[in-house]
């Protein structure tokens, strides 16, 4: 014979809702998101973030992931001061305006270096992700040489590239000379494209 105790248990037990079915229903109905094409097993996705209060460009972010079967090993850029200051050098910007005049966009690096430089580099293990941001502001025209480019009111179009390559012997320091052994992911792989608005002042 159950006790009181074990009914009022199992009346809670009944009352209460189905909650492995209700998650997986949520997550059916999510929207994947859209990155660029896969290449040889990274794939890097650009999506836009909340515009800063003070700022007339938007911020943006871009992941990468290992959507393939093997582990892979990214040389992202270099980085200053034992790896306190990391610039992604390795990601370019391809923005297009209302005109249809595209320009390529590189990191602003730093305006000079005294000390060590060390190799960006990122692990990343199948089906992981990383992300990085992306401030307009620290990005410029390089290959156009258009030193004092300002954006101008109008619609955009953006896509981000990164542009993988191995770390050389020289790169290396002597100190880390294994780091010139690894198997980096090589190539070029283009993320989505996306569309923004600079308001007018």
């Amino acid at each position: 014979m159950p006790t009181a105790k074990a009914l009022q248990h199992a009346l809670v037990l009944m009352l209460l809702p189905p909650l492995s079915a209700t998650n997986v229903s949520r997550a059916s109905n999510a929207t994947p998101r859209v990155g660029g094409p896969p290449v040889n097993g990274l794939q890097v996705t650009l999506s836009v973030q909340p515009r800063p209060a003070t700022s007339r460009t938007p911020d943006f972010r871009l992941e990468f992931c290992n959507v393939g079967s093997d582990d892979l090993i990214l040389k992202l850029g270099m980085m200053l001061a034992n790896g306190r200051k990391q610039f992604p050098t390795a990601v370019v910007l391809n923005i297009a305006d209302s005109d249809g005049v595209r320009r390529r966009f590189d990191l602003i690096g730093p305006p000079g270096v005294a000390g060590r430089i060390d190799p960006f580099v990122l692990a990343l293990p199948v089906g992981a992700t990383f992300s990085i941001p992306l401030d307009l502001s620290k990005y410029w025209p390089s290959a156009s040489k258009e030193y004092d480019y300002r954006f101008k009111p109008g619609n955009y179009w953006i896509a981000a590239e990164f542009m993988g390559k191995s770390v050389s012997e020289r790169e290396a320091n002597l100190d880390s000379k294994n780091v010139s052994l690894f198997p980096y992911w090589e190539g070029t792989a283009t993320s989505n494209e996306l569309r923004f608005k600079i308001p007018a002042k």
